[in-house]
């Protein structure tokens, strides 16, 4: 018959401590990382945010000028666009 440590014994508190405690630097290099990762991913999204908008104005401008078969119809986009940026219009 084998006899086994009763349980307590097992689990004790020092045991536990021993296996799963994390060194302080280790902590502090995870945390580092994490913030430095996220600040990388924020900063992409803020960029491609700003592409967008980019994208969005560069294709405004092409549908106010774009394609203009006279100076006549090219004075009026610009008028219209001008008028647009006066107004507060992107």
């Amino acid at each position: 018959m084998v006899l086994y440590p009763p349980l307590p014994h097992l689990l004790s508190s020092s045991t536990l401590t021993h296996k799963f405690r994390i060194p302080p630097v280790a902590a502090v290099v995870t945390a580092g990382y994490a913030l430095t990762a996220y600040r990388e991913t924020r900063a992409a999204h803020q960029h491609e945010q700003a592409d967008l908008e980019r994208r969005r104005r560069n294709a405004a401008m092409a549908d106010a000028y774009g394609e203009r078969d006279s100076l006549e119809e090219l004075e009026r986009a610009v008028r219209v666009y001008e008028l647009a940026q006066q107004q507060g219009g992107r």
